[in-house]
């Protein structure tokens, strides 16, 4: 079972403010592998619009039975403003490796100086991975990722060429996490960099298109991971601490930064490693805000803390992959830096500024 699992936000207030903040309460679950069979989840994406509200609708009672929503202590009830199911097949909801995920949308509406808490009870049982992010106007989002490995079990009875079912799911997933439960955080970490860590894959994209080659590259990028699980640690240990209001801003300022010198530097100059390391420092405290949502196991804080900067350089080291699959081939012509590195690096920084200015907007 999971442990109690809340979100705690005050909401600013507004210079004038007349009527209540809006919110949104998103909820991204497996449903068939959850809180109605995989069978009933897959009848209610075939159903016609107008009847999938019935048919779902026992497995949201559920849901926000365990859900709490409290406005300075009071509880309320949020309102379902809309939902999005569907599922390639049944085989696929079955199927723990390639979950089929619903997003629920619930409205809140909260006066300026409120403090917004929800909380999840221990009896929600969830399937690996659920998110549940909480939105509210002029603010940034905060978001738990929930996570319940002890569900997936394995059936002996079951070879491995049958099919998947029920709390028996028998698959190389499962077996994995029943050695190593707290692998978890290494998909975590991964996870934060592909797909959820835009900002950090937009950094190391900068560091590839002027770093000279793989030598080269990779240097700067273990200096990256070296420094940010440096702060990284030190923040969840409580050592040091920054609100995340100044080092959001500053994140997007570090991805101008490396853009901006890109378009100007002929050559990677001697200094670049010392910035790249120290922008490492920075984004660490942007890490340490989601394991400090998360919440590291006292009794396997160091492993989980390894794992999870084993999967941050690992989700790095896949962007890099990924950019050298899409356009390293070309990284030796003449035409490169013109049409292809310039271009994207000139989006890299316009995307940073944009940040920027939204996030000391907001």
């Amino acid at each position: 079972m999971l442990n109690m699992t809340s979100i705690d936000i005050v909401v600013d207030r507004a210079a004038n403010a007349d009527e209540n903040r809006q919110a949104t309460m998103t909820v991204r679950i497996d449903l068939g592998q959850s809180l109605m069979s995989a069978e009933d989840y897959w009848a209610a994406t075939q159903a016609p619009t107008d009847q999938q509200t019935a048919l779902i609708r026992p497995a949201l009672n559920r849901l926000e039975r365990d859900i709490s929503v409290l406005v300075d202590g009071a509880e309320i009830r949020p309102e379902l403003t809309r939902y999005e199911i569907a599922a390639k097949s049944l085989d696929a909801i079955q199927n723990p490796l390639t979950p089929q995920m619903a997003t629920l949308y619930y409205a809140l509406d909260i006066a300026d100086g409120a403090r917004l808490n929800v909380q999840l009870a221990d009896e929600l049982d969830v399937p690996w991975p659920c998110l549940l992010k909480v939105e509210i106007a002029g603010q940034l989002p905060q978001s738990r990722l929930l996570t319940d490995v002890d569900r997936f079990t394995r059936d002996a009875s079951l070879s491995p060429h049958d099919t998947l079912r029920g709390d028996a799911r028998a698959d190389l997933a499962a077996s994995w996490f029943d050695v190593a439960p707290e692998f978890k955080w290494m998909a975590i970490g991964f996870q934060h960099i592909v797909p959820k860590g835009l900002d950090h894959i937009l950094f190391i994209l900068g560091l590839f298109f002027l770093a000279g080659g793989w030598r080269t590259l990779l240097m700067q990028v273990t200096g990256f991971t070296v420094a940010h699980s440096l702060t990284l640690g030190l923040c969840m240990v409580g050592v040091i601490s920054a609100p995340i209001s100044i080092v959001e801003p500053l994140i997007a300022l570090s991805i101008v930064y490396v853009a901006v010198d890109n378009l100007f530097a002929t050559k990677l100059a001697r200094w670049r490693m010392v910035i790249v390391c120290l922008f490492g420092l920075l984004h660490g405290l942007g890490f340490a805000s989601v394991l400090d949502s998360i919440g590291l196991p006292q009794e396997q804080f160091l492993l989980a803390l390894g794992l999870f900067n084993l999967g941050v350089e690992l989700g790095q080291l896949a962007v890099i992959a990924g950019a050298f699959l899409v356009v390293g081939w070309f990284r030796r012509q003449d035409w490169y830096q013109s049409f292809i590195a310039q271009p994207a690096t000139i989006a890299i920084a316009g995307t940073g500024a944009y940040w920027f200015l939204k996030r000391i907007t907001f």
